[in-house]
């Protein structure tokens, strides 16, 4: 911003989501002290690209700069799943038939993992022989939700799997092809890239109803959305996505026709254009 400004060139920024941090001192002193550098940022910026106006609604990053934001959907890329990997993937990890269900995320306190795996005590009830499978990071140094969970993953451990951090995108691909339903139960979320993502591998989502992050399912249909903190909902949704995939899953052609890679790249040309013909 401050080079913006000795320039007098514009500024387009892309808010990729607010910072929420959990509780404590440290944590509410980072969370204000960013807070504060964005706001210098925002107040100078030309332009704010937000994920979906659901989202910049509701963002106490974005409210107060409204008339400057505009939605464009974010750039979402997937390589096509490896059949022969997927299978070898569903032969490891799937227990007598039973549905694999995928996490795709960071076991964080705002992602709320508890939930998927306390919705096993409802999904256990028709499917005993559920797995739930993590592609993520779970002994996250910044916070304690995975020591803090520790009794509720010994309790499902049979049922668990934790793959840690999965950096390449043809093996993501593979993961999300290889689950029959995928489970983002966030407290919050801006987006979820991890949802289109999963919609393009032919896999469904179960969502929780959190601004911005229910736009995915809301769009396509292909999912379900269930009430924040609700792990019975969360349960219920599973089985009933599971049960009926053709229902719920959708074309890869349709999911990019929605969220198409090379209009987001036309609509930020276009705003970079407008914003350097003003």
């Amino acid at each position: 911003a401050g080079l913006s400004k000795l320039t007098g060139k514009p500024v387009v920024i892309t808010h990729h989501g607010d910072l929420i941090l959990p509780e404590g001192g440290l944590n509410r002193f980072i969370q204000n002290t960013m807070f504060f550098f964005y706001r210098f940022l925002a107040r100078r910026a030309s332009r704010i690209i937000a994920y979906s106006d659901d989202y910049a609604n509701h963002s106490y990053y974005l409210q107060p700069y409204l008339d400057k934001v505009e939605p464009v959907y974010p750039p979402v890329h997937m390589p096509d799943p490896d059949p022969e990997v997927v299978a070898r993937l569903r032969a490891e990890w799937q227990h007598d038939g039973g549905p694999v269900i995928g996490y795709p995320g960071r076991f964080v306190e705002e992602k709320r993992p508890d939930l998927l795996i306390r919705s096993l005590e409802v999904i256990n009830q028709k499917y005993p022989n559920a797995r739930v499978v993590f592609a993520g990071e779970y002994d996250i140094p910044y916070e304690g939700t995975w020591e803090r969970h520790q009794a509720l993953v010994q309790q499902y451990r049979d049922q668990l799997i934790f793959l840690g951090l999965i950096k390449d995108m043809q093996e993501m691909a593979n993961f999300y092809a290889a689950c029959d339903v995928m489970v983002l139960p966030s407290d919050t979320e801006c987006f979820a890239l991890a949802q289109v993502e999963s919609m393009l591998c032919g896999t469904p989502m179960v969502m929780t109803d959190t601004p911005g992050g229910r736009v995915p399912v809301q769009a396509t249909g292909m999912g379900r959305l269930v009430p924040r903190g609700d792990w019975r909902a969360i349960g219920e949704a599973v089985i009933d996505v599971y049960e009926n995939l053709d229902k719920y899953v959708r074309t890869r052609e349709e999911i990019e026709s929605v969220f198409s890679f090379q209009e987001t790249v036309d609509h930020y040309e276009r705003i970079f254009r407008e914003v350097v013909s003003k």
